[in-house]
């Protein structure tokens, strides 16, 4: 049970994303499928946001880490991708949690009383507000 716990270590320490897939009783994590690095003109992503993934800080390693137990125990396939000072907990395309030192905020959920944030709400609290943001209507 402990080499997915230190497989994920190594990914968080060294600030790489990481994907975790329950299959039966066996755990498996990869290092996450990003968007390809090909060409492009710098006129063309004009207001993306650019930057290298920094390793995060003990505080949301230790959090990374908490979540993902919380998830694994439940059977719950997710991706972890870093940013500068944060990450993102992604369960599919339009339902994730992105977290900072201080806060987290939810999208694509209604509560968190749903499935599987349920399952990691209480660890979210703990760790300082929780935001769920809503739809564009």
């Amino acid at each position: 049970m402990s080499s997915w716990k230190d497989e994920i270590l190594k990914f968080v320490n060294q600030g790489k994303g990481f994907e975790v897939l329950c299959e039966g009783d066996q755990v498996k994590v990869l290092e996450a499928k990003g968007v390809s690095k090909v060409s492009i003109n710098l006129k063309e992503i004009k207001g993306v946001r650019r930057g290298k993934p920094k390793p995060p800080s003990a505080k949301l390693r230790d959090l990374v880490v908490r979540l993902a137990s919380k998830l694994i125990e439940s059977k719950k396939n997710f991706k972890v991708t870093f940013g500068q000072g944060d990450f993102t907990l992604r369960f599919d395309l339009d339902h994730y949690v992105r977290v900072d030192p201080t806060s987290s905020s939810v999208v694509g959920f209604k509560s968190l009383g749903e499935d599987p944030l349920n399952i990691i709400a209480d660890i979210l609290e703990e760790h300082g507000e929780v935001k769920i943001l809503r739809p564009l209507k």
